[in-house]
C-alpha cells in the first residue's frame, strides 16, 4: 500500500489515503468526503517527502500544483503561514 493525496474541488487541502491504485484511494478518499468538499479533481501518489511526514503523523500540506508549503526556503513557509492564518476565522 502506497499513500495517496486525493484533492477536492472546494478544499485547498487534500485527504490522504493509503491504497493500492489511485482508483482505489478516490474510493476511499469518497468515505471521507463531507458536505462542501466537492468533487474530487485529482489523486496523487504521495511523494518520498510527503510519505516522510505521513509516517511521522504530520498533517501534509500539497497544493494542487504541486507545490509545498513545508519544504523550501524560511521566506516560502512564512508566507504560507501568513496565508494560512488571513483564512483562520474561516476554518
Amino acid at each position: 500500500m502506497t499513500w495517496y493525496l486525493v484533492f477536492w474541488r472546494n478544499r485547498s487541502t487534500s485527504t490522504v489515503v493509503p491504497a493500492a491504485s489511485a482508483s482505489q484511494a478516490r474510493s476511499r478518499a469518497r468515505v471521507k468526503q463531507k458536505r462542501g468538499y466537492g468533487a474530487i479533481v485529482a489523486a496523487r501518489r504521495a511523494n518520498s517527502q510527503d510519505a516522510g511526514l505521513i509516517r511521522k503523523g504530520t498533517w501534509v500540506r500539497r497544493r494542487r500544483d504541486g507545490s509545498s508549503p513545508q519544504f523550501g526556503s524560511a521566506r516560502s513557509k512564512a508566507r504560507a503561514r501568513r496565508q494560512r492564518s488571513s483564512y483562520r476565522h474561516w476554518l
